[in-house]
């Protein structure tokens, strides 16, 4: 093997799983860090210039809303003016009332003519279509545009009748002004002309007006300049939001929906297809509104623009972080290709540079774990040979109560050939140890039921007294709920064994032995076994637990309650409670209290 470590190319980093997962999580970190604060930064301030640009389009909008409706109000105050100064004048005044006869009078046609004259005088071309008189008294009409005459020669019959219906639409006012058409005949398109109208009543309910119609196309001309649909539209609005006045000549007539919020002056809508800025003020008279529109085109690409940006920005920062990411994968991934190099050949030195020492301590340290592993190895295959050693023992121990257990019978058949009874005490011995014999074998684990922990116990009382006699009596109280419930094997059987060494032989075998098990809270036992024999000094009581404190199989007196104990303490852990004190009986009384048996322990003993 070469004494560097050979790098893996572009194309094996890339197909390495590991390499793929290192890179993933260091691109997202780049982007998470750095690219994804930056596009929020960006967006945000895209956002703020948004809304910033929408404002400056709409205090732009306001000026030149403004301007325009100063404009208009100063229109419309002149115009009443002028209406306000014919009906003040004499000459209409006089005009107004008079009675018109057939063939007229002299006096008649000098007052038509002075009306004549004073609207001549009041007549501005650059912007009026026509200034009209009417009065109902001779029902006659003296117009700037079509001369004095009656009004049923008129031919511009709609200037009355209008002047009728917004008479009867706006009972109680004087002054008010719509827009209407004018005929200009077959090969003209009608005009369409703003008439603004002053009432009088003249007496005997009779009803008079002076107007001034001004032509809609002078009003634009008037109120703009250089007019195109990039810069927007002017209308006029009536009270009713229906469009009178549309310097783009698209909206004529139409309704503009407009929120009734008085503190709304401003609101982006779908106008012909074409999303529009509406901004609007309203005009002094008859409740109308200046209106304007502005088209949404300039801001829409200002915004595209931004977003295209932002785009940008991203994509570079995608980039970015992908070349970032790369470099310092790649950088990271170098221990990664020494050790599974080092993996390939696990007996060979691999050396890297000097700049390297970090790699260099790291596959040193991984050369000490696979000779820590190897020896481990080791170690662990002598632990299994002992194991099998361990469970060949166990086997042959197996076969040591099944030999005994033909012993006995051998034994049994030859006492009952020498006694000739089948019944004596040595026969029905040999058949109890027999039996026990099988109990013991039969039980394969630690954990047997106390229903057969008592078969046991009973069978070894029945052999104890065919060895002392008769006099050792034990009763049993069961509580029937624990008869089922696990415990473990062999250990009533001490407790029984050591109440008889301990108690009733020093009395010549002679005594009760008292049994007690009931369930506890949380499927616990309480078992107590008492008798009435010598009892037990307290001084060797202490010595019993003072052994039991110890870890190491105490050799002696009492062996078998400490051997019971450490089992207890074993199985059930520390929660187990013991107790040895004075029975009530006279003798000795040993109390065990266990918490619920472990689960695994249950499941160990089913298997």
């Amino acid at each position: 093997m070469k004494d560097k470590v050979r790098h893996f190319g572009f194309v094996e980093r890339i197909q390495n799983r590991q390499f793929q997962k290192l890179f993933f999580k260091n691109w997202l970190q780049v982007f998470l860090c750095i690219v994804l604060p930056l596009v929020l930064c960006i967006s945000i301030v895209w956002s703020f210039s948004k809304q910033s640009l929408l404002r400056e389009m709409d205090t732009a909008a306001d000026r030149s809303t403004g301007n325009t409706l100063a404009t208009l109000n100063t229109l419309l105050e002149e115009v009443y003016n002028s209406l306000e100064n014919q009906m003040l004048n004499e000459r209409v005044q006089t005009f107004l009332r008079m009675e018109r006869t057939e063939p007229q009078k002299y006096e008649y046609i000098a007052a038509v003519n002075g009306v004549q004259d004073v609207l001549d005088k009041d007549y501005r071309e650059n912007l009026h279509y026509s200034l009209d008189v009417y009065t109902e008294v001779g029902d006659y009409v003296i117009s700037v545009l079509h001369k004095a005459q009656s009004y049923s020669r008129f031919s511009d019959k709609n200037l009355v009748e209008t002047f009728y219906s917004l008479l009867d639409e706006n009972p109680g006012q004087n002054t008010f002004a719509d827009v209407r058409s004018v005929y200009q005949g077959e090969m003209e398109a009608d005009r369409r002309i703003f008439t603004f109208y002053w009432a009088r009543f003249v007496g005997g309910g009779k009803k008079a007006f002076a107007s001034i119609s001004v032509d809609v196309e002078k009003v634009i001309e008037y109120i703009t300049n250089n007019h195109d649909r990039i810069q927007g539209a002017y209308l006029i609005l009536d009270k009713n939001n229906q469009v009178l006045l549309d310097t783009a000549h698209q909206m004529n007539d139409q309704y503009v929906d407009l929120p009734e919020d008085p503190d709304i002056s401003a609101i982006t809508s779908l106008i012909n297809g074409q999303q529009m800025r509406i901004s609007w003020m309203s005009m002094d008279r008859f409740g109308w509104k200046c209106v304007q529109m502005v088209p949404m085109e300039e801001y829409e690409r200002s915004s595209n623009q931004q977003q295209k940006l932002v785009m940008i920005i991203l994509l570079l920062g995608v980039v970015a972080a992908v070349v970032l990411s790369y470099g310092t994968t790649c950088r990271l991934f170098r221990p990664v290709e020494a050790i599974l190099r080092l993996l390939e050949n696990p007996s060979e030195q691999v050396r890297v540079g000097d700049e390297d020492g970090e790699i260099q301590y790291m596959l040193v340290s991984i050369l000490e774990l696979f000779q820590k592993n190897v020896t481990l190895e080791q170690e662990m295959l002598d632990r299994v040979v002992a194991l099998r050693r361990a469970r060949a023992k166990a086997l042959q121990e197996q076969m040591t109560p099944h030999f005994l257990n033909n012993v006995l019978q051998a034994i049994n058949w030859t006492a009952i050939t020498e006694t000739g009874s089948e019944n004596s005490v040595t026969s029905q011995s040999l058949i109890l140890l027999a039996d026990i014999l099988c109990t013991a074998k039969a039980q394969k684990t630690n954990i047997t039921t106390v229903s057969e922990e008592i078969e046991y116990t009973r069978k070894f009382v029945e052999l104890e007294c065919l060895r002392y006699g008769p006099n050792i009596h034990c009763s049993y109280m069961i509580e029937p709920a624990v008869q089922q419930m696990p415990i473990p094997c062999i250990s009533l059987q001490t407790l029984v064994e050591n109440s008889i060494s301990h108690g009733l032989q020093p009395r010549k075998a002679s005594g009760n032995i008292y049994i007690s098990i009931h369930a506890l809270e949380q499927s616990g036992l309480h078992i107590c076994v008492e008798d009435d024999g010598v009892g037990i000094a307290q001084v060797k009581i202490s010595e019993i637990f003072d052994m039991l404190q110890k870890e190491y199989i105490y050799v002696g007196e009492h062996l078998g309650i400490i051997n019971l104990f450490q089992r207890f303490r074993l199985i059930y852990g520390e929660k187990c409670e013991f107790d040895i004190r004075r029975s009530e009986y006279g003798g000795a009384c040993v109390e065990i209290k266990t918490p619920r048996l472990p689960e695994w322990w249950i499941q160990g003993s089913d298997k």
